[in-house]
């Protein structure tokens, strides 16, 4: 037995999800198990596991019993505090069986083989491209809402672009604005540049957490649009984020940020001549990552 630990929000753990069907499907690894231990006695139930639940997904949460045989110490608590930060990063060095991805660069699963218990993001386009059919049929949902559908119909009929904003954490709080960086109204300037170089007739829709800030940054105006060229999601049209997520997805084309969520609506568009635009760098700090698809166009 395989078991992969879940953390985080929705865009991490369909990473994560990806990663342990990975093992399953294309390494032949057998029984591969998901550890939900993260979200406490929270469980399935918790609001974020729900989500991926929600989806035609396919997973076994590994049990009390199957954990203790594996990993030295109880991976409880908050994974904010002290005491649960030390137990990872002893779990790393004293046990053999706990691998640790220290970075977000892209490894040779083969080496990790050994392994039973993967701690980590996941996040390259090169773990997901073995079972890309796989998860495009897995990361559906039977359950979406007819205010959604009725968007995603309309979507899918224009020549839309789905572009995402993310501001609040990024921006609040400094260590993070340290390590991911802000994509900046010159970037969207450029992205949108670009798409109307190549599309005839795009009609740009705007998702964002602030929604303000981005009308007041990101209108025709500063961005040198017509007026009925942009569309902003305002928050009587959405149902919630998860249901967000099958908008995007349902648009023709992208202009994300540095979010995994983002990430996420561009990679299961169905459209097949789909232009994205990414920025340049995901981090700023530097550190490594390889989450973006060589198709796609880095600004």
């Amino acid at each position: 037995m395989k078991i992969v630990k879940v953390k985080g929000g929705l865009g991490n753990q369909m990473f994560q999800y990806a990663f342990h069907r990975l093992l399953q499907e294309k390494y032949r690894c057998g029984d591969v198990r998901l550890d939900l231990r993260y979200y406490g006695d929270r469980g399935v139930d918790d609001i974020r596991l729900s989500r991926l639940g929600r989806m035609n997904t396919k997973f076994e949460a590994a049990g009390d019993e199957e954990l203790r045989r594996v990993c030295l110490f109880r991976h409880e608590g908050n994974p904010l505090s002290m005491p649960y930060r030390v137990k990872i990063a002893l779990e790393a060095k004293l046990n053999r069986k706990y691998y640790f991805e220290n970075n977000r660069a892209y490894r040779d699963v083969t080496k990790l083989l050994d392994h039973q218990y993967f701690d980590g993001y996941w996040q390259s386009w090169r773990y997901l491209e073995p079972i890309k059919d796989q998860l495009k049929k897995e990361f559906t949902c039977d359950s979406l809402s007819d205010r959604t559908r009725g968007f995603m119909e309309r979507f899918g009929a224009c020549e839309s672009v789905f572009v995402g904003v993310r501001r609040g954490d990024y921006f609040d709080n400094r260590k993070l604005a340290d390590h991911y960086g802000r994509t900046d109204v010159e970037y969207y300037r450029q992205a949108v540049d670009h798409i109307k170089r190549k599309l005839g007739n795009p009609l740009f829709i705007f998702f964002s957490n602030d929604m303000p800030w981005v009308k007041e940054h990101l209108n025709p105006r500063t961005l040198g649009l017509e007026a009925d060229s942009v569309l902003y999601r305002e928050q009587e049209d959405i149902v919630d984020d998860f249901e967000e997520l099958f908008v995007m997805k349902s648009c023709r084309h992208a202009v994300i940020t540095n979010s995994t969520f983002h990430f996420w609506g561009g990679w299961m568009m169905e459209n097949p001549d789909k232009l994205i635009v990414a920025p340049r760098e995901w981090f700023k700090d530097g550190r490594p990552i390889d989450i973006i698809p060589e198709d796609w166009i880095r600004i």
